[in-house]
């Protein structure tokens, strides 16, 4: 048996509400019926789909179509802004701490579950840039060696932390707490996270 593609889905939408002439109502249909089958990821936008139905021989109300398109994909920017506005603490630019690394996984974890549940594979890039870019500032200030031996080692020590998070998301949390009992660690970091908590 053949599988559904999403032309197949948006053509049987609109032979299903009679080949009317194409306007943001059936737009708005065709995008519910690719939503339910394929997820919120997965949705074309509304040129994308009047291009399909154009092609199947629809009338196109092109007024109507190039507004909700507009409106549709300023929509669409305005969720991406907001998926990652829980993360705009972490970016202050500050040497990140302990405290505030563990924080940020733990947020980046929730985020990615989200994601992965929504089939959201641009939002899940998006999160792993974000802890690029982070892993990336602590391996400057790790190198810099204007910078205390203690921030340095703090540094060093984020840089593994975000690491296992990048490589086994699902695993980091018990690894960090294997790592934070371990006698390296306690020795290393004890004071530091006793006195920031």
């Amino acid at each position: 048996m053949p599988k559904t593609t999403k032309r197949d889905v948006i053509v049987a939408t609109w032979v299903a509400l009679n080949r009317p002439n194409v306007g943001a109502k059936e737009l708005r249909a065709v995008q519910k019926a690719l939503r339910q089958q394929f997820g919120e990821a997965h949705v074309f936008s509304p040129a994308a789909i009047a291009r399909v139905l154009a092609d199947e021989g629809a009338e196109l109300r092109h007024p109507q179509i190039i507004e909700f398109d507009a409106n549709w994909r300023e929509s669409q920017i305005d969720k991406k802004a907001k998926r990652l506005n829980s993360l705009a603490r972490f970016a202050s630019g500050e040497p990140l701490t302990l405290e505030v690394v563990r924080a940020m996984l733990d947020e980046l974890e929730n985020l990615r579950t989200q994601f992965e549940s929504a089939d959201d594979p641009e939002a899940l890039k998006e999160l792993r840039s974000f802890a690029a870019d982070a892993r990336r500032r602590a391996e400057i200030l790790a190198k810099d060696r204007t910078c205390e031996t203690r921030t340095r080692a703090t540094q060093r020590e984020i840089l593994e932390w975000i690491k296992v998070w990048m490589q086994t998301p699902a695993l980091f949390a018990d690894w960090v707490e294997l790592r934070r009992r371990s006698p390296d660690f306690r020795k290393q970091f004890l004071d530091e996270e006793t006195s920031t908590g």
